[in-house]
């Protein structure tokens, strides 16, 4: 399957420690490739047949941090 591009928006992230904390919950799921982490925010792309982007959003949430949902 063709991989996907995905941004999302993070709640919580103040400091160089918390995007290093964020990249490195991403870049331990299998399938994903981390564009950029910022505060409050990351983009990455990802294979779906690996990785979705709820396993991204509760990498981050396990990471202490949260994404808030957008409306459908």
């Amino acid at each position: 399957m063709e991989t996907q591009r995905t941004s999302l928006i993070i709640d919580g992230m103040g400091c160089d420690h918390c995007v290093a904390a964020v990249r490195s919950a991403l870049a331990g799921i299998d399938g994903v490739t981390v564009n950029d982490v910022a505060i409050g925010s990351a983009s990455v792309t990802y294979n779906p047949d690996e990785a979705s982007r709820a396993a991204l959003i509760d990498a981050i949430e396990s990471a202490g941090y949260s994404v808030p949902s957008t409306p459908a």
